[in-house]
C-alpha cells in the first residue's frame, strides 16, 4: 500500500489540478481521483470498500488486497483540526476492526500557487493511541 499511495501522491500533484477543475461538486473531487486511481490497479485482485460500518462510524475507504486489508481515512484539509479529527476517528476504526495499522489521506484545498507542491506533500509515520498510522499529505 506504500508504493501504491507515493505513486498517488505523485499523480496528484501532477494531474490534480487539471482534474479537480472539472467537478461540478469540488470537495469530492480529491476523494474520486483517490478512489479511481486505486480502482485502477486493485482491480484484478481485490476490492475497495466504500464508506464501511465500523462500529457506529463509516470508514471511507476498506481495501482488501491479496488477503490484506487496509484502512484509509480521507480529510480535506478545511480546517487546522482535521489532522486531529482524521487520527481520532482512523484510531476508532482500526480498534473495532482489531487492527493496528492505518493510513490517513489529508488533501490540501488551498491552490498552489498559494502553498507550493514542495511544501505539502508529505508522508509521516507516527503512533496514535497505541496504532501506527501513515499520514500522507498533498
Amino acid at each position: 500500500m506504500d508504493k501504491l499511495l507515493k505513486a498517488f501522491q505523485e499523480f496528484y500533484s501532477e494531474n490534480s489540478e487539471v482534474w479537480l477543475e472539472r467537478f461540478d461538486y469540488k470537495e469530492a473531487g480529491p476523494h474520486l481521483l483517490l478512489m479511481a486511481f486505486l480502482q485502477r490497479v486493485i482491480n484484478g485482485g481485490g476490492r475497495i470498500n466504500r464508506e464501511m460500518a465500523v462500529g457506529t462510524g463509516r470508514t471511507d475507504l476498506l481495501i482488501e488486497f491479496n488477503g490484506d486489508k487496509f484502512v484509509l481515512e480521507l480529510k480535506l484539509k478545511r480546517m487546522p483540526s482535521a489532522r486531529q479529527k482524521g487520527l481520532d476517528q482512523i484510531s476508532r476504526y482500526l480498534d473495532t476492526l482489531g487492527m493496528t495499522k492505518g493510513y490517513l489521506i489529508l488533501f490540501e484545498i488551498k491552490p498552489s500557487s498559494i502553498i507550493p507542491w514542495e511544501t505539502r506533500v508529505k508522508w509521516e509515520d507516527i503512533s496514535h493511541q497505541n496504532k501506527n498510522i501513515t499520514i500522507v499529505e498533498m
